[in-house]
């Protein structure tokens, strides 16, 4: 990755993270103004410039995103980024990995659902205290935490089912460790840049094999979030895995 394109990225997605709080921004207050005050043709109109200032931006920073790991990735691939070392799993380990790891998701999913019963059933409740009845308030959370409970379990259980198409396509995975980044299936992970670091790396037991979990920390003050990785280890590459975690270990 040359040199000048890093920060131009960076200010790029910024810029568009802004826009998108913005039009966020006039979404929620244009709802608020509109639950008090009344619907007028003119609330709606800023409303609908908000939605379409969120969708843009969202739309831009995912094709942005989408495009500058593409081309990470590559340039890694190409031993234009120093790699580490590089890894390929056969197809009997990953098709034994990603079909437990569906397996694991699908148990998860309940989970997912009893959140967005919880968060819609607050929502409801705290929008609806003072404009109805406690008998029909009561009605109307009950009512939306289960259709929300249903929502949130089997969106769950799509994107569980849409992963492992994805990952059964791919007969041979291959893993790339560099310096800064890890290339997971031609999918960009960013270990040491800016806004990005390893918080913790170990190596555990699931899905009956030996994996490196990876959980890497992204954000800047005290706005950070952290996402974790699950990277089976190849048959002969314990002691390199070891390696890998004492490596990784030190840059965080």
């Amino acid at each position: 990755m040359r040199v000048t394109e890093k920060p131009r990225f960076t200010i790029l997605i910024f810029g568009l993270s802004l826009l998108m709080i913005a039009g966020l921004s006039v979404c929620i207050l244009m709802v608020v103004f509109m639950s008090v005050d009344g619907v007028t043709l003119d609330k709606g109109m800023v409303l609908f410039l908000g939605i379409l200032i969120t969708a843009f931006s969202l739309k831009a920073i995912i094709k942005n995103n989408r495009s500058y790991s593409q081309q990470r990735a590559e340039e890694v691939k190409n031993g234009d980024e120093e790699v580490v070392a590089k890894w390929e799993i056969d197809s009997e380990q990953w098709s034994r990995f990603y079909k437990a790891k569906y397996e694991d998701n699908i148990r998860n999913a309940t989970g997912f659902g009893w959140a967005a019963a919880a968060l819609m059933g607050l929502v409801s409740g705290f929008s609806l205290w003072n404009r109805l009845e406690l008998i029909e308030v009561i009605v109307c959370i009950i009512l939306v935490s289960g259709i929300s409970f249903l929502v949130g379990k089997y969106v769950a259980i799509l994107k569980a089912r849409t992963d492992l198409n994805r990952q059964s396509q791919i007969q041979v995975a291959e893993i790339h460790f560099a310096k800064s980044s890890i290339i997971y299936n031609s999918k960009l992970i960013l270990v040491n840049e800016f806004g990005y670091r390893p918080k913790q790396i170990t190596i555990q037991e699931q899905f009956n094999m030996n994996v490196m979990v990876f959980t890497i920390e992204s954000g800047i003050g005290h706005r950070k979030s952290s996402k974790s990785y699950t990277i089976p280890i190849p048959s002969g590459k314990t002691e390199e895995a070891n390696k890998l975690v004492s490596y990784y270990s030190q840059i965080a």
